[in-house]
């Protein structure tokens, strides 16, 4: 007999308790999050949230075949100095990312090796797609971000495979 999954949803914001517990550890790192010494202080399941968002992007990219790549800022690589590889060993390609005062129809964000410029708009995109409705798909050959930073547009990310696939875009 297989095996079945109960994705258990209790509460549909945070409990009270969890809530507190948040607002703590979101004051810390507020208040001491520029001493490192201090940072050793916060929890594995604060620190780690973003680390484990990541590789489940990379799983949910290498199980639909999504065209993908990995880029992370020199402060990512200090934090997680093991998730470069553990994304290369997945098979993607990683590359340093980093955020420049650019010209106003680009966005800020560089790569490197470099990709040519992204569009302001495909920057974005993970924003426009999720919270403003705009799900026209870009064209063939288009660079756009999602943004690992924001763990909200999940379901918009696999819905926007989903379609590019469908369309042959990917």
């Amino acid at each position: 007999m297989p095996v079945t999954v109960v994705h258990d949803l209790d509460f549909p914001i945070y409990s009270r308790k969890t809530s507190l517990r948040r607002i703590f550890w979101l004051t810390y790192y507020i208040l001491f999050g520029w001493s490192q010494k201090l940072r050793k202080r916060l929890p594995k399941w604060f620190v780690l949230e973003k680390y484990y968002y990541a590789l489940a992007l990379a799983e949910i990219d290498r199980l639909l075949e999504a065209k993908a790549f990995f880029g992370l800022t020199k402060e990512v690589q200090e934090y997680f100095p093991d998730l470069w590889n553990r994304l290369e060993k997945m098979g993607f390609e990683v590359r340093d990312h980093f955020h420049i005062k650019g010209p106003p129809e680009y966005g800020k964000g560089r790569w490197d090796p470099p990709l040519p410029p992204v569009k302001r708009s495909y920057a974005t995109y993970d924003r426009r797609y999720t919270f403003l409705g705009k799900k026209e798909l870009p064209p063939n050959g288009a660079t756009v971000a999602w943004h690992v930073d924001h763990p909200l547009n999940l379901y918009d990310y696999i819905d926007f495979v989903k379609k590019c696939k469908k369309e042959g875009l990917m």
